[in-house]
């Protein structure tokens, strides 16, 4: 594999997105490569998309703070860029961003939600999956077996 330079993170509020941060800056600290925090804010089509979004803005603005405090935590001497992006949908403006910032590597944070007992990605992580050219990566929550009740096979967390 060539060498990492650039890894961007798509940040959610959700705990895989925060592993997938730990996950990227322990990376990013043993390739000696610049780690980006990216934050989306999906603006509804009934507003124009450079709407102010000042709410959004603000809980987005906490989110990439947090993340960033985990990052350092995590690595020391990281180089530790943050962006938040207002997109019509975060698909497109994670690969963009990926694109423009010649980001070697995209690793995604995925949650797990048992729908029928199946394994089920959203729109946004399946979007990247298919449209951006570098590496993606996804950190899964780990899923907790419960021992199923007499009669009946289960999957939950």
């Amino acid at each position: 594999m060539a060498k990492i330079r650039s890894i961007l993170v798509p940040v959610v509020d959700n705990p895989a997105s925060l592993q997938a941060v730990a996950v990227a800056a322990s990376l990013a600290r043993q390739e000696k490569a610049t780690l980006t925090l990216l934050h989306v804010i999906k603006v509804e089509r009934s507003l124009p998309v450079t709407a102010d979004m000042d709410l959004e803005a603000q809980r987005g603005e906490e989110l990439l703070r947090r993340a960033r405090a985990l990052a350092a935590e995590e690595a020391r001497n990281l180089r530790i860029e943050d962006e938040l992006l207002q997109a019509r949908e975060a698909g497109p403006a994670i690969v963009e961003e990926a694109e423009a910032r010649g980001a070697d590597a995209i690793m995604m944070g995925v949650g797990w939600s048992p729908l029928l007992g199946q394994f089920e990605i959203g729109p946004t992580s399946s979007y990247v999956l298919g449209h951006a050219s570098c590496h993606v990566w996804i950190a899964r929550d780990r899923i907790e077996l419960v021992a199923p009740a007499p009669g009946k096979a289960s999957v939950g967390r």
